[in-house]
């Protein structure tokens, strides 16, 4: 059996950590004989999480050190995590991808598309996720779901950035119309969750 990888997008408050965590039991449920990876970028991995608290938590980091500190650890989770199961027949659940760096550190912070694309290719060794679902929010709703809680270092950025992270978003989807799916995600959970699961019917 082929491996699988399947990426959540969305800006920060679309509701995809809550999706993945029941969409991981829906494909469970569906096949209990195969192995079922869910991951975090960044993260997943000791260096990733490391990363992934400097990331988030740290100081402030240049346009250029943040961007790479992305692809460090997505090089680590690839080699030593991602890579290793797709070989072996599993279906590997992204929270995040590199299109969230083209999003985020790209439109976001100004940084080369192309650039982003072209190293995203090499860490991951070409492999791109199988199907995108793209949680897709205003950003004024997420500012208001996230205002709740303690912002990181990349939730305390002023809309204009979420604005432009959301428009690459679009422009990423509408790129590659065969591997993303794009989702409203304004809805209650629950049909949200419906959405996600009927995108995924074909595949899973």
């Amino acid at each position: 059996m082929a491996g699988l990888s399947l990426a959540l997008e969305g800006i920060d408050g679309c509701g995809k950590s809550t999706q993945a965590g029941r969409l991981i039991e829906w494909i469970r449920s569906r096949d209990p004989s195969r192995e079922v990876l869910q991951v975090r970028e960044p993260g997943a991995t000791p260096l990733g999480e490391q990363v992934r608290e400097l990331l988030l938590r740290g100081g402030e980091l240049g346009s250029l050190a943040e961007m790479l500190l992305y692809m460090a650890s997505r090089a680590e989770l690839y080699e030593r995590v991602v890579g290793p199961a797709l070989e072996r027949g599993a279906l590997v659940l992204l929270d995040r991808s590199y299109y969230s760096t083209v999003a985020y550190q790209g439109a976001g912070l100004g940084l080369d598309r192309e650039r982003i694309l072209a190293l995203s290719r090499w860490v991951t060794a070409g492999q791109a996720p199988d199907r995108v679902l793209l949680l897709r929010l205003p950003v004024s709703v997420a500012a208001g779901r996230l205002a709740a809680g303690e912002d990181d270092r990349i939730e305390s950025r002023e809309q204009a950035y979420f604005e432009r992270v959301a428009a690459a978003y679009d422009a990423l989807a509408a790129a590659e119309p065969a591997r993303f799916v794009v989702l409203d995600a304004t809805s209650a959970p629950d049909a949200v969750f419906a959405a996600v699961t009927e995108a995924l019917d074909d595949l899973v």
